[in-house]
């Protein structure tokens, strides 16, 4: 539909980027912070497209949606760290990266369980922290290449947009208050009248 294919060249997209930038072999343990937002819900898809395992930190809300893409689920919150050392612990998993849509504590506590931050860990949320982590910022390849890779990956059935709210343009507002709230399942997209 237009209203999928319009969150393509951007959640799509970046969460397409940043798998490639990290660029870990098939079989690795990835880890996405927000994965149920409508980059990390791309990130976990094309991460598992590619052969990679996948953790994905959510609220308890967003269990059913991270679980849905094929990632093992971590309740984001308070004793993340924690809760991440035991799932890859019982899974008898090193972390091999992060794909960070959060920034801040989250970032912290994810980036605590690598053995070395340098190529393994980004963020697309929060480049000071990361940069003090050791990590890099997603970069973004803005290419038709990349657009007719995500193309491809939507058509074989790899990867669903997952577009959960549309808003008419006059609510625009709505719409973003309604993302940067952080709650949001999916991507949203605004609507133009015609």
């Amino acid at each position: 539909s237009f209203t999928d294919a319009a969150s393509l060249p951007v959640a799509v997209a970046t969460g397409y980027d940043g798998v490639h930038q990290l660029d870990l072999p098939s079989g690795t343990t990835l880890l996405v912070t927000g994965a149920g937002g409508g980059v990390g819900v791309a990130a976990v898809q094309v991460a598992r497209a590619v052969g990679l395992r996948v953790i994905g930190v959510a609220s308890e809300g967003k269990k059913d949606l991270v679980e849905s893409l094929g990632a093992v689920h971590v309740p984001s919150g308070p004793g993340l760290a924690g809760r991440l050392a035991a799932v890859l612990a019982e899974g008898g998993h090193r972390l091999g990266g992060v794909y960070d849509l959060v920034g801040g504590d989250v970032l912290e506590a994810a980036a605590s369980l690598l053995d070395d931050p340098t190529g393994a860990l980004i963020s697309a949320a929060d480049w000071e922290t990361v940069a003090r982590l050791g990590g890099a910022s997603v970069v973004r390849v803005r290419t038709a290449a990349v657009l007719d890779a995500v193309a491809a990956l939507v058509v074989s059935g790899a990867v669903t947009p997952h577009v959960t709210r549309t808003f008419p343009l006059e609510r625009a507002g709505d719409a973003l208050r309604a993302v940067e709230g952080g709650h949001s399942r999916g991507k949203i997209v605004i609507e133009m009248g015609g």
